[in-house]
């Protein structure tokens, strides 16, 4: 962290701007296996959650799995409004897999428990992350 730090100063200095390392944690639980791996869509707003087209991706595999908890780091989002959205790729082929259109893999979203069954909207799982170390949850939801 330190180090994070002190070179975000030395690229102040020269760049003129005021940057530090946001490193957001992420909480997942529970997750059901150790088979495949987590993605993760960071959305910045309603329009490109409704449209589906994340501002970043994340793919992690599953090796800090324990008791069917596992808590990933991201330190590359600069302050701002987010929105995660997570599924558990079981099967490894990118995409959540359904049953009539019923997800067969495991999903969340940041800090909201998924209850109805409809997508929720973006404002329900919008975080806003800070110039710090900040910790978020993403309970998981498997029909």
């Amino acid at each position: 962290m330190l180090k994070c730090i002190l070179l975000y100063g030395f690229i102040s200095v020269l760049t003129g701007t005021n940057g530090l390392c946001q490193i957001l944690k992420i909480e997942i639980c529970p997750v059901k296996t150790d088979e495949g791996l987590i993605n993760l869509t960071v959305y910045r707003d309603k329009e490109t959650f409704a449209d589906e087209t994340p501002y970043r991706t994340y793919i992690f595999e599953k090796d800090g799995l324990k008791n069917h908890e596992i808590t990933l780091t991201i330190s590359d989002l600069e302050p701002g409004t987010y929105g995660i959205a997570f599924f558990d790729d079981v099967n490894r082929n990118g995409k959540i897999d359904r049953h009539f259109f019923v997800p067969c893999e495991g999903f969340g979203f940041t800090n909201y428990e998924f209850k109805k069954h409809r997508k929720p909207e973006f404002e329900w799982f919008a975080f806003e992350l800070a110039d710090s170390v900040q910790t978020v949850q993403i309970p998981v939801f498997y029909f």
